[in-house]
């Protein structure tokens, strides 16, 4: 079974309630301490005995500034206790996010994700800084008043516990529709953010084909039926306010006429009345705050479970060998297995070997696994049968991170961070110096370049290298792959998207990265490839056909024609 991590991390700080509780306890008694000199003064008063009021003034300033120094303690740890679980809790969840399995981030939209990470723990910040400690606060409370009136009169207490039985009922019926509510309410914003990152994602496209009423129109939809959530919420909030007003007049002028009436017949003073009119206020509040906190706090269990259900997501696994065994087969898929869903695979039986310092190309109709097969090489996926092994490794025997690092990728669609070019290029090699940086540019064609730039490897490229041109974002993707200096190079037709000048400039940098590396490329053009050591055509999961060009171009079967019509369209 799951651990529940929120629990955990309370758990790792649990030491602190206690100093929390007792100070809370401190506070509570402090000022029933309080009320119960102003009771013996008024009673001694009363009875015509003499009051000495710079004793009873120097008692009463003791007590308050205990309660004072306590509730400033009370606040301190209460705000520490919480700072510590909210850090702890959201480094869990955002280690979470570097671990878990590529699959989840092929299944949610990110901007979900992100709504949940920095919603839902606002939410439960909320709850751990705000809400906890009121309910807390109201327990201890109860009890110490409790003892108190109890003190008092054992009637004036059975008189207020038979009065609230109702409060607890209607807490329990409003926890349940907030809770509901506050789930759907958290669900919509994922959704508004999802459609969020979609317009701002591909704003270009939206207002080339003027189709931004299209986006308007579902942010409306969605916001209306946020509103609406709202107003159902709304209401309910606003009727909890009502009938707490009402809980707190009825049980206090009911409580309040009885001790009248105890007054009257002698069996409670009149310092003692006036010290329970003034305990039952604060008795009141907390009494009445006990359960509506729980409502109130019922939106942080609702953003806890959203997070416990990301934290309860798959990790990827691994085993613990870190380095290659001794052979001359980089890649061997045998008899490999895989499918997204369980009904449909995507692979069959394939099998396939690439050795050592071999240049091999996958080309083929879409659908056929190519973009699988990459991923699978990288181990972002595993096989649900067969093998995959890696420079002789089972991939269930490579860690992870150090499978990764036998491997550098170049793709058709390039990622760049916000950040410096230098930076971003360091990604391949993070502890790279900046001499190391340059000669990877160098490498990649693109050194010229960045010394026109102002602030040179300074310069900060903005989101997904906007300033850049495609050929230039290319080019520092060669250049972060260079440096990273892997034995095996994985190359998504890095020149589909670009024009002939640019392809054939960015094709001298790839075959200086390329040479002494082992190669997998993806190619859309075969014209790239003619000159690949084995040509392998994927299709429905298997491989059909295998050979150098000429060898393919002479079986004159799915290749050729492939082949034939692509320089054809050229």
């Amino acid at each position: 079974m799951q651990k529940n991590v929120f629990v955990s991390c309370m758990t790792k700080y649990m030491w602190m309630l206690p100093a929390e509780i007792v100070l809370m306890a401190v506070v509570s008694y402090t000022l029933v301490q309080g009320m119960d000199i102003i009771s013996i003064v008024i009673d001694d008063m009363l009875a015509g005995g003499e009051v000495a009021l710079g004793s009873f003034i120097l008692r009463f300033l003791l007590f308050t500034a205990v309660g004072a120094i306590a509730a400033f303690a009370q606040s301190i740890i209460s705000s520490k206790y919480a700072m510590l679980v909210c850090t702890e809790y959201r480094d869990k969840a955002a280690d979470k996010l570097y671990r878990m399995e590529y699959r989840y981030f092929d299944e949610h939209y990110s901007a979900e994700l992100l709504n949940k990470v920095t919603g839902d723990l606002g939410e439960i910040s909320t709850f751990l800084e705000t809400l906890l400690p009121e309910i807390i606060s109201s327990l201890i409370s109860l009890i110490t008043y409790s003892v108190y009136i109890g003190h008092l009169n054992i009637r004036l207490m059975a008189t207020i516990l038979i009065s609230y039985p109702l409060i607890f009922w209607i807490a329990s019926a409003l926890v349940k529709k907030i809770s509901n509510l506050q789930a759907s309410y958290r669900q919509k914003t994922d959704v508004m953010a999802a459609i969020a990152q979609d317009a701002v994602s591909g704003i270009l496209v939206l207002r080339s084909f003027g189709a931004e009423h299209i986006f308007s129109q579902k942010m409306r939809k969605a916001s209306e039926e946020l509103v609406e959530n709202e107003e159902k919420r709304a209401k309910i909030s606003n009727a909890v306010l009502v009938i707490r007003k009402v809980i707190e007049w009825l049980p206090n002028i009911i409580s309040a006429v009885y001790a009248v009436y105890l007054v009257s017949r002698g069996r409670v003073s009149l310092g003692g009345l006036v010290a329970f009119i003034l305990i039952l206020d604060k008795f009141v509040k907390s009494f009445i705050g006990l359960p509506l906190s729980i409502v109130d706090a019922s939106a942080g269990l609702v953003s806890i479970k959203r997070m416990e259900e990301i934290l309860a997501e798959n990790e990827e696994c691994g085993g613990t060998q870190d380095k290659p065994l001794d052979t001359d087969t980089a890649v061997c898929f045998d008899k490999a297995d895989f499918g997204y869903s369980e009904t449909e695979l995507v692979l069959d039986k394939l099998s396939f070997e690439v050795k050592t310092g071999e240049n091999v190309a996958f080309v083929g109709e879409s659908g056929g696994g190519k973009s699988t097969i990459f991923r699978l090489l990288c181990g972002f996926y595993r096989l649900s049968g067969g093998q995959y092994r890696l420079f002789g490794r089972d991939m269930a025997d490579w860690n992870i991170q150090a499978l990764r690092q036998q491997i550098a990728v170049v793709s058709q669609n390039v990622f760049l961070f916000p950040d410096t070019i230098e930076k971003n290029v360091s990604y391949g090699k993070p502890d790279a110096s900046i001499k190391e940086v340059m000669e990877a540019c160098r490498k990649a064609e693109i050194h010229d370049f960045i010394m026109t730039l102002p602030q040179g490897y300074r310069t900060v490229i903005g989101e997904r290298g906007a300033i850049l041109s495609g050929g230039q974002k290319q080019r520092i993707s060669i250049a972060r792959a260079i440096i990273k200096n892997a034995p095996i190079l994985l190359l998504d037709e890095p020149t589909s998207a670009l024009d002939v000048e640019t392809e054939s400039s960015i094709k001298n940098a790839i075959d200086t990265m390329v040479s002494g590396k082992t190669c997998i490329t993806i190619a859309h053009r075969l014209s790239t490839v003619v000159n690949a050591d084995k040509i392998m055509v994927p299709k429905h999961g298997h491989i059909v056909e295998s050979g150098t060009h000429d060898e393919l171009m002479a079986l004159g079967q799915t290749y050729a024609k492939m082949y034939r019509n692509d320089m054809r369209g050229c």
